[in-house]
C-alpha cells in the first residue's frame, strides 16, 4: 500500500511548490504520512542492534556521513538537536509547501516527526539533557544499521526506507520517474537552507557531477530504484568512492 501511494505521490505533490494542494492529495498523503509514522512506532530499531557496543572506529567517510544526516536535522546549525529543531524542521516543510494550519497533511508530519524525536532520545540520549550532540548521533547510528543481512534498500530500517522513497518523490519535480542534474540542485537548495538568501548548497556543475556519479555517467539512470539502491549504499558502505555517497546530498568530502 505504501509504495502504491509513494508512485502515485508525483502527480499530487509538486503543484504545492506553488500553491496550496487540492483536497483530493489529502487522503493519499496523509496515508503515507500514517504508514511513516507506523514504522517510526513499529519496533524497526531491534534489540539487537541497540546492544552492540558503541563507540566503534570510524573512517572519515563514515563520519562525513553522519555528519551531513546530523546537518538536515540541526536547522538552527548549534550543532545539538533540540526539540525547537524539529518545529523548525515542519516549519520548513509547511513553508515549502504551503500548508495551513490545521491541514491534515501537515498534522501528520507534526506526528510523525514528533514520534521519531521521542524515539531518537531514548536511544540516543545518553546524558539525558534532552538534546543529541554529535557525539551521541555518531556513537547511535552505526548501531541501528548494522545487520549481518545483505546491504540492500530491502533491508533497511524501515524509515529510511519511506525517507529515500519520499525524497525521490519530491525531487522528480518532472514526474517523468528519473531526477536529473537540475531537479537535484532545486531539491536540496532548498532543502538545505537554513535562512534566508542563503548561498545554495548546491550550483549547476556540482548537481550534474553528482548526478551523473550516482548514474555512473547515465548507465543506470537515477530512478526510483537506482535512488533506493544509492539510499542502501550510502547508509553502509565505508568506501568514499561508492556511487550512492550523494545520495542525501553534498557531503564534505576530502578529495585528494
Amino acid at each position: 500500500m505504501l509504495q502504491t501511494a509513494l508512485r502515485m505521490l508525483p502527480r499530487v505533490v509538486r503543484p504545492t511548490l506553488v500553491q496550496h494542494p487540492p483536497a483530493k492529495t489529502v487522503p493519499i498523503l496523509g496515508a503515507v504520512m500514517s504508514q511513516f509514522s507506523r514504522t517510526i512506532h513499529g519496533g524497526d530499531m531491534g534489540h539487537a542492534e541497540m546492544e552492540i557496543s558503541k563507540g566503534e572506529k570510524l573512517n572519515p567517510f563514515e563520519l562525513a556521513k553522519l555528519e551531513r544526516k546530523f546537518s538536515l536535522y540541526d536547522v538552527d546549525d548549534d550543532r545539538q538537536i533540540e526539540h525547537e529543531d524539529y518545529e523548525n524542521y515542519i516549519e520548513k516543510i509547511k513553508e515549502a509547501y504551503n500548508l495551513e494550519k490545521g491541514d491534515p497533511l501537515l498534522h501528520a508530519f507534526e506526528n510523525e516527526f514528533e514520534a521519531h524525536w521521542q524515539r531518537m532520545l531514548k536511544f540516543m540520549d545518553e546524558n539525558k539533557d534532552g538534546q543529541l550532540s554529535l557525539d551521541e548521533w555518531t556513537d547511535f547510528y552505526p548501531r541501528v544499521t548494522r545487520t549481518a543481512r545483505a546491504h540492500t534498500y530491502e533491508n533497511l530500517p524501515k524509515f529510511l526506507q519511506t525517507l529515500a522513497d519520499a525524497f525521490f518523490t519530491l525531487m522528480d519535480s518532472k514526474c517523468d520517474g528519473v531526477v536529473d542534474p537540475d531537479e537535484y540542485r532545486d531539491f536540496w537548495c532548498r532543502w538545505d537552507a537554513k535562512v534566508e538568501d542563503a548561498k545554495p548548497s548546491v550550483d549547476d556543475e556540482t548537481a550534474e557531477e553528482h548526478v551523473n556519479f550516482m548514474s555512473e555517467n547515465g548507465k543506470f539512470p537515477l530512478n526510483r530504484d537506482r535512488f533506493r539502491e544509492a539510499h542502501a549504499d550510502f547508509t553502509w558502505s565505508k568506501d568514499s568512492r561508492t556511487f550512492g555517497r550523494y545520495a542525501m546530498g553534498p557531503i564534505k568530502l576530502d578529495k585528494s
